[in-house]
């Protein structure tokens, strides 16, 4: 009886156990699909929405990130009333995350029959390509996934780590995460990056943020990936224009090549999953193309 405080776990646990195995999910959990049914144990608590200008989400998200503020809540009477004996959450981003000071000890107070088997948040927060499989692996043997699956998933990174290595030929790459400010993506995003062979802005694994244009434009990338995290493609061009009306956007490397990729935001969950953002990135490195479901060039 599993219990998922964000997206990420959803899918990670679903892999591992079971969906049949989650009794309770976040309000923004929607992968597999069988979950989206599933009661919600969180709530969002401001009136943030993929309507508002970038910079709109930018400012609330960052005033409650200084206000020490959550952007969600646990609904802990839900999840009392649901008798997990497991719940999984995860620190990666502050965004998604709930925050470590949960009332989780007053609602074990409430009842000493409520015999809860905790993963604190900090357990779960892969920052490299192949950290994915080893988080998932240390989450498999607390919910006693099958030694096959894990083997059999451990197995595929592995492989596609080998495939993909070298094949981005030292190209300079920015991933732009958020639009206004420019927030560039690191974590396994540019780890991956580096293991094509590619030279990202930001350091391989290491924590991204924001950029002013002007650093930007002086790497000159010869890619420039363009998917902010929870906005669809078609919302992403509703606002791209504040990107290309940026002083020197047109002497962008990049930019005159065609090398420039709107994406749906696949990255942004570190799961097995990740496994389909790789093959996106392979493609548009080999071939120039992404698939219409993926993205577009523009």
């Amino acid at each position: 009886r599993i219990i998922t405080l964000d997206p990420s776990s959803t899918e990670v646990i679903s892999y591992l156990a079971g969906v049949e195995s989650i009794i309770g999910v976040s309000e923004d959990s929607d992968r597999p699909n069988e979950v989206i049914n599933k009661p919600k144990v969180t709530r969002k608590t401001t009136n943030i929405n993929n309507d508002m200008p970038s910079e709109e989400i930018d400012r609330i998200v960052r005033e409650h990130i200084k206000s020490m503020k959550p952007l969600h809540e646990a609904l802990w009477d839900r999840i009392y009333s649901l008798d997990p004996d497991l719940i999984v959450g995860q620190n990666i981003c502050e965004t998604c995350s709930l925050p470590n000071t949960t009332p989780l000890n007053l609602t074990l107070w409430k009842s000493r029959s409520f015999k809860l088997r905790v993963i604190k948040m900090t357990s779960f927060g892969p920052s490299t390509f192949m950290g994915i499989i080893d988080e998932m692996k240390k989450l498999a043997r607390i919910v006693n996934s099958s030694e096959e699956i894990v083997t059999n998933l451990e197995k595929e990174f592995k492989e596609t780590r080998e495939r993909i290595r070298g094949i981005a030929d030292n190209y300079k790459v920015v991933f732009i995460e958020w639009i206004k400010p420019i927030h560039l993506m690191g974590k396994w995003v540019t780890d991956i990056l580096n293991i094509m062979g590619a030279k990202p802005l930001v350091r391989p694994g290491g924590k991204g943020g924001v950029f002013e244009w002007e650093t930007i434009r002086q790497f000159n990338p010869d890619y420039l990936l363009i998917s902010p995290c929870s906005f669809p493609v078609y919302r992403t061009m509703k606002e791209i224009w504040k990107l290309t009306t940026l002083p020197g956007w047109d002497d962008i490397n990049a930019v005159k090549n065609k090398n420039v990729y709107v994406l749906e935001p696949i990255y942004a969950r570190p799961t097995q999953n990740i496994l389909e953002f790789v093959k996106v990135l392979e493609d548009i490195f080999t071939t120039g193309d992404v698939k219409k479901e993926y993205g577009i060039k523009l």
